[in-house]
């Protein structure tokens, strides 16, 4: 089990640091969004990824030593974990927290009152109503056959019950 969870957080931190890890200018949303201030992980990307591809690579060579018995390789991924662990949930506390800081500012900026009315302009009203007045129509007509059915219905019925004494 600690195996699986180091090798999935191993993963996550190959794929995930270098992608955040790009040059300067890339790596933050500052010129991007207004009014975003990079957040220290941000600025400290290239330590980060170089931690997380150390323990991603120590992951790797453990799951591929086959010399080692599973409780020799379960030792030393726990070693490896306490030696990393503590960068793998910095990392991974620290990317959330940019992901909602990074959404937040984003938030603050877009003017749903303009995107609500442009919405709105491109419904068409019009055809809803007419396709609503159509549905009322024929639910209309509907009623009437079905009721017309029974009556006839009804009146068979009983004509057929005087046929017969």
């Amino acid at each position: 089990m600690l195996r699986l969870t180091a090798v999935a957080m191993s993963a996550l931190m190959l794929t995930a640091a270098p992608a955040l890890a790009q040059d300067g200018e890339t790596r933050s949303m500052a010129g991007v969004i207004p009014g975003y201030e990079p957040s220290a992980f941000e600025q400290n990307l290239g330590d980060v990824e170089s931690r997380m591809a150390a323990f991603g690579a120590g992951v790797e060579a453990l799951d591929e030593d086959q010399t080692l018995t599973e409780a020799e390789r379960e030792a030393r991924m726990a070693a490896l974990w306490t030696e990393y662990g503590p960068d793998v949930m910095a990392f991974t506390a620290s990317a959330a927290e940019m992901g909602l800081n990074t959404a937040g500012t984003m938030m603050q900026t877009m003017n749903i009152g303009a995107m609500v009315e442009a919405a709105l302009s491109q419904a068409d009203i019009a055809g809803a109503m007419v396709s609503v007045e159509v549905q009322a129509a024929l639910a209309e007509a509907f009623a009437e056959v079905a009721e017309a059915f029974g009556a006839a219905r009804s009146e068979a019925s009983a004509d057929a019950g005087h046929d017969h004494p």
